[in-house]
């Protein structure tokens, strides 16, 4: 590699694809240029340039329609690499937080359980770190909102604990679309719980996430009615229901 590849301004691949990185990346000037950037890194379809076409996910440009385009393109343009583009993916999730895109490009580039496999790798690692950006957090359980598997569930329970109200509120929908009966008592706890503490949202939402599962409050019956919002009853059977 010569000195000109070296800092940027060569004719080496790497030289390349850092200079269409840099130019996909612009937030101002005439949108085409950034444009024609992804689709030379497209062309390219290297594993670094794979990686350069995913960090278009971490700005965004006006006008809204114009990022959702070039992002969309981007996500074509990512799946059309196949297995090539696969490791940086992988990468990306794990390591940043603008996910959303990234995860649909996972959804195509992968078979279910493989997807699936992945997801709960990534929550474990998530759940485990202290992030100031829970909305990673919420996209991750709303990718897994998407499957059924045994091995979600204990994955997902950890997020009861959060400390940010969305992040609970998605896991517990993820507990409760997967039925898998190791979900429903701390489901009810944390119910109770909320209660306790006076989170008016989290106790809401769960006791409408109660209400549209199949599991009753058996066992906790007394508290779980003292706690439930005025919106909502226990049947003779100790299940919540909506008022009608």
């Amino acid at each position: 590699m010569g000195i000109l590849d070296f800092i940027g301004i060569g004719g080496g691949e790497e030289g390349k694809v850092r200079r269409l990185q840099k130019k996909a990346m612009e937030k101002f000037g005439p949108p085409e240029n950034r444009q024609g950037a992804i689709e030379e890194l497209g062309e390219l379809g290297t594993a670094p340039a794979i990686e350069a076409l995913l960090m278009r996910y971490t700005i965004r440009v006006d006008p809204g329609i114009t990022d959702d385009e070039e992002k969309a393109r981007v996500l074509a343009l990512v799946v059309q690499a196949g297995a090539v583009a696969l490791p940086a993916v992988k990468r990306f999730i794990l390591g940043r937080d603008e996910i959303s895109w990234p995860l649909r490009a996972l959804a195509d580039l992968l078979p279910e359980a493989e997807v699936v496999k992945f997801l709960v790798e990534v929550a474990r690692k998530a759940a485990a770190e202290y992030s100031r950006v829970p909305e990673k957090k919420v996209l991750l359980l709303h990718a897994l909102l998407n499957h059924l598997a045994a091995e979600i569930t204990p994955a997902v329970l950890p997020f009861l604990e959060d400390m940010e109200d969305q992040v609970q509120i998605a896991a517990a929908e993820v507990i409760v679309r997967q039925e898998d009966p190791a979900g429903r008592e701390p489901l009810l706890q944390h119910f109770l719980k909320a209660h306790e503490t006076s989170n008016a949202r989290v106790r809401e939402a769960l006791a409408g996430l109660l209400a549209d599962s199949a599991w009753d409050v058996k066992g906790y019956t007394p508290k779980v009615e003292a706690a439930l919002p005025p919106a909502y009853k226990l049947d003779s059977k100790g299940k919540v229901q909506h008022k009608s």
